[in-house]
């Protein structure tokens, strides 16, 4: 699978609240760096796709760009609006940084 493959079910994913396809899309490091400094790990997909579940039953994804081996997107789910910058390559994506509004 391609690099491009592995950020596009990454996407996928979080679209449909997936923590399966997520994590089949992952590096085994993976690390995704959410608000307060928190950090969430690949064997903690399950737990933060639940809690995502609760604000709304998909995630939307937009304006998309990639450059590189990195992704930069916007996110919604329910009320909750931000954006994410995604790391990547063949082995998955490695790490994503979210930005909330």
């Amino acid at each position: 699978m391609s690099a491009e493959d592995k950020l596009g079910g990454y996407a996928q994913g979080f679209g449909s609240l997936d923590a399966a396809t997520v994590a089949a899309n992952v590096t085994e490091d993976y690390k995704l760096l959410d608000k307060d400094g928190v950090i969430h790990e690949k064997k903690d997909l399950a737990a933060y796709i639940t809690e995502l579940k609760q604000l709304g039953e998909s995630m939307e994804i937009t304006d998309v760009s990639v450059s590189e081996g990195k992704a930069w997107c916007k996110w919604k789910i329910g009320d909750v609006v931000g954006a994410g910058l995604i790391s990547f390559g063949d082995a998955g994506v490695s790490e994503e940084q979210l930005f909330y509004h």
